[in-house]
């Protein structure tokens, strides 16, 4: 697909299958992305930013990521706001979310980082099965990011180290937003609509949350800076309780 449109500013692209060549021409004006396809992560980071030297909004949906973000030396030199959304079951158990560090060290000016993952798929192995030292990423800093937010927050062990790794290189940041449910539940329950109950959630899904939570306490919530604002999202203790 060939665009020759140069003032473009906005494009929201989606194919149905793995994305063969998108060409842009001399849109060097272009400033909000959405992409929707296979292979959407790994594809943004390898091919976009030397397309896109003016971007400053992207998002990307993948049906499906089999390899973790890979490092490249290109950069997003004027990216504000990072959403990338895994859908259904996207992610190969092997995949690493330390790797989406590589956005971070390609955007100077990064501002906002929104992270969703599906816990209802999550395979990744948890930090409590391998409770191993936290691995070390190298010390680059981020100091325009004000904002991050995980939904689906789970006890991977890289999704854990991710976060951490975000608190330990950002001196800027004001607002972290970790939520252990899939984030598009709305209550229900008595104590606060009064409406009855909450929607049902899987028990397996349930389970993973508290063990969330639990990750949250015994490896993030120690290293919070105490001016930042520190938010958890987790399962109604009276609809879902263990």
């Amino acid at each position: 697909m060939e665009i020759e449109a140069q003032y473009l500013s906005k494009i929201n692209f989606a194919a149905v299958d793995e994305l063969g060549q998108l060409s842009l021409g001399q849109s060097l004006q272009l400033k909000i992305l959405e992409i929707y396809y296979y292979g959407a992560v790994c594809y943004a980071r390898a091919k976009l930013p030397s397309s896109f030297p003016s971007l400053e909004s992207l998002t990307i949906f993948s049906w499906s990521e089999m390899v973790s973000t890979p490092m490249a030396p290109s950069k997003f030199s004027y990216l504000k706001h990072l959403r990338v959304v895994f859908l259904a079951r996207s992610l190969s158990p092997t995949y690493d979310h330390c790797s989406l560090i590589s956005f971070f060290d390609a955007s100077p000016s990064l501002e906002t980082f929104f992270l969703q993952v599906v816990p209802m798929y999550a395979k990744h192995p948890s930090i409590f099965a391998d409770p191993s030292d936290l691995r070390k990423m190298p010390e680059h800093r981020h100091d325009k990011l004000k904002n991050v937010k995980i939904v689906g927050f789970s006890s991977s062990k890289s999704l854990v180290e991710l976060t951490c790794h975000i608190l330990e290189s950002t001196t800027s940041l004001e607002y972290l937003t970790l939520d252990t449910t899939d984030g598009h539940s709305p209550p229900r329950c008595s104590s606060v609509h009064n409406m009855g109950k909450c929607f049902p959630i899987d028990r397996d899904v349930i389970l993973e949350a508290h063990k969330a939570l639990l990750a949250i306490r015994t490896y993030i919530q120690g290293i919070v800076p105490s001016k930042l604002k520190f938010t958890v999202g987790k399962p109604c203790s009276q609809c879902h309780a263990v």
